[in-house]
């Protein structure tokens, strides 16, 4: 044995553990103890070079990983919260830790802030204020000098304040180093902090040195950037308003005589519309209670439409005119009744309603409230025909459905378009004019409806039950003047698939009372796991599906291991060091995965409000593993 075999060792980049064998083995050759010492001293010697070769590495590594990151930073944004949100996701990368935040500091307050957390698993960081001298934050804050501590609370060099303190035991936070953003002034501290005790080497502290230098200027380039933008915009905007003063000296005083003129033509609801629309400009819609499009603009499009939807829900049908900076909102009504709303979104040049145009919307409401009217009565007639072909289409017999189809053709309903199937509960002594509430909203959305046990049953096209189900809710408690609990379901297509869509409805109506949620809608997905505990009808694979469908997907398509990755990092308290060991892989795959997982389940998968939907469905899904595995055992 010689020195040229611990050489080949470091060549060969082996385990530790064979330099210890191959010493012992050497030793025990040895012809005299003074080619043993040799023997250990070149051991020595070989373990020194080792470790001078791994630190040469990883400092490599943190080089490249710095110039990757300062790469990023270095792209044009003018949005300073993306860029903050950049940075401290970058620092958490780098240092390959459980958490990064970043605050700001306020001079004149004499204090940093928190400004942005990843890693998180509460709120409480939020908008924490940090006086300087106070804790890490205020320290580095103050004197510009890095500071780290592997036991903040242990620290004897470190200022304490209850609500910094109640920030950092919230997220478990132990060992903490922090570096101040610097750009002529701290303008700010960056930090990264670990949940178990621990030191930060010389190498980590000047690696996030070194990138708090690159964030610092990244931020200043991008507030001055939105500064431009802001002066930009300003600019733009005092153009715009320049072109509509001069544009309103034109409009036609008109207006006023030919919205009468409609009226005395008989002219119906779509005339009446394309008529005021031509006058004013952009786009005009009218929508009945159910807020269902009933007449708009020639030519109006889908996205247009559904932001005037929008503004007509958020109006509450408030009768008179309301302007919310980007459409103008009227109710439609016909004594106590409510009949829609008309709502007009402006043309690009025009920012503000006039008192010419408000005229003409005004008398543009009456004229539809009057033709809404007459569309009502004319639908409560049919109300009762509709009511008993509901009844039978919710018997589950498809020897019937043909005979039926008939029966709805004849009454002009359409039974193969998508519906949402609704189920509205309310107190039995307000349950006097539920038939009829229910009868008017089907009605007005060419949708059917009946009164089963004491609950209205509706059927009403719609491509998005959840928001369907809360309109009606919002529509009927308006009109019993009490609470109405309403379940949905669909949409379908399919008469066959009523049954089972009255079921899942009537099921989640149930949930929303269990839950004493008296007055609000909901569907299965909106329920989330209360729902399946609480339903009696809501599936344990459908839940598991809709919350964690796409990484098991994945999983499978890829061969990868996101659903193990999840299940580790809550089992170790959402540590990512924790995680990395257990899972023997670095901290940098499991931070990689669970990137993956935000882009499959949405940027707040880890919220506090998704963690438990998150982690139930994990469970479920790994006991019906262990299920599917027990019964394929089985002889």
């Amino acid at each position: 044995m010689n020195g040229r075999s611990f050489l080949r060792l470091l060549v060969e980049g082996a385990p530790l553990p064979l330099y210890d064998e191959v010493l012992r083995d050497a030793v025990a050759e040895a012809a005299s103890p003074e080619e043993a010492e040799e023997l250990q001293a070149e051991h020595t010697l070989a373990l020194q070079l080792h470790d001078t070769l791994e630190k040469q590495r990883a400092r490599h590594e943190q080089q490249r990983a710095l110039v990757e990151c300062a790469k990023e930073l270095a792209e044009d944004r003018d949005d300073p919260d993306a860029v903050l949100t950049l940075i401290v996701g970058q620092a958490q990368r780098l240092l390959g830790c459980d958490m990064a935040y970043l605050s700001l500091n306020d001079d004149e307050d004499r204090a940093t802030r928190m400004r942005v957390m990843v890693g998180a698993t509460s709120s409480a960081w939020k908008d924490v204020r940090i006086p300087f001298g106070v804790g890490i934050g205020g320290r580095v804050a103050a004197t510009g000098t890095p500071f780290w501590t592997p036991d903040y609370f242990k620290d004897e060099r470190l200022t304490h304040d209850p609500v910094v303190d109640a920030s950092v035991r919230a997220e478990r936070q132990v060992s903490i180093v922090g570096v101040p953003l610097r750009n002529g002034k701290v303008i700010g501290v960056l930090f990264a902090s670990n949940r178990t005790p621990g030191r930060f080497s010389h190498d980590a502290i000047a690696l996030l040195g070194s990138f708090a230098e690159l964030a610092a200027a990244a931020i200043e380039r991008a507030r001055s950037r939105q500064e431009q933008n802001r002066a930009l915009a300003a600019l733009r905007q005092e153009n715009e308003d320049l072109l509509r003063r001069t544009a309103d000296q034109d409009r036609a005083v008109a207006a006023h005589d030919q919205s009468m003129d409609i009226v005395l033509r008989g002219g119906g609801l779509q005339e009446v519309v394309t008529a005021v629309s031509d006058r004013l400009g952009g786009a005009l819609a009218v929508f009945d209670e159910f807020e269902t499009p009933v007449a708009w603009t020639p030519g109006a499009s889908e996205e247009a439409l559904k932001e005037m939807s929008v503004a007509a829900v958020d109006s509450g049908g408030t009768v008179g005119g309301v302007h919310d900076g980007t459409h103008w909102v009227t109710g439609l009504a016909a004594g106590t009744e409510t009949l829609g709303t008309l709502v007009w979104a402006p043309p690009a040049t025009s920012s503000e309603v006039g008192d010419l145009d408000r005229r003409l919307l005004e008398r543009a409401a009456v004229v539809a409230s009057l033709l809404q009217l007459f569309r009502r009565n004319l639908a409560a007639a049919e109300a009762r025909v509709r009511g008993e072909l509901l009844d039978d289409l919710l018997m589950p017999n498809p020897g019937t459905y043909s005979s039926l189809a008939e029966r709805a053709l004849r009454i002009g309903y359409r039974p193969r378009r998508r519906h949402a199937v609704v189920v509205a509960h309310v107190r039995v002594e307000n349950r006097r004019s539920l038939a009829s509430a229910a009868a008017d909203l089907a009605a007005a959305s060419d949708g059917l409806s009946t009164v089963r046990d004491g609950r209205a049953v509706l059927v009403v096209p719609s491509d998005d039950p959840s928001m369907t189900g809360r309109r009606i809710a919002r529509s009927m408690t308006t009109r019993l003047g009490a609470p109405v609990t309403v379940g949905a379901a669909g949409p379908v297509d399919d008469p066959a698939d009523l049954p089972a869509a009255y079921e899942e409805a009537l099921a989640c109506a149930h949930a929303l009372l269990r839950l004493e949620r008296v007055g609000t809608a909901a569907t299965a997905a909106d329920l989330g796991y209360a729902g399946l505990l609480l339903s009696g009808g809501a599936s344990a694979s459908e839940f598991v599906t809709r919350t964690l469908g796409p990484v098991i997907q994945h999983d499978r398509q890829r061969s990868t291991m996101l659903v193990e990755t999840l299940e580790t990092y809550f089992a170790t308290g959402q540590s990512l060091a924790a995680s990395a060991k257990r899972l023997h892989i670095h901290p940098n795959t499991v931070t990689q995965r669970l990137d993956r997982v935000k882009r499959l389940l949405g940027v707040d998968w880890n919220s506090p409000d998704r963690t438990l939907e998150v982690q139930l469905a994990l469970r479920l899904h790994r006991l019906s593993r262990e299920l599917e595995t027990s019964t394929a055992a089985r002889p």
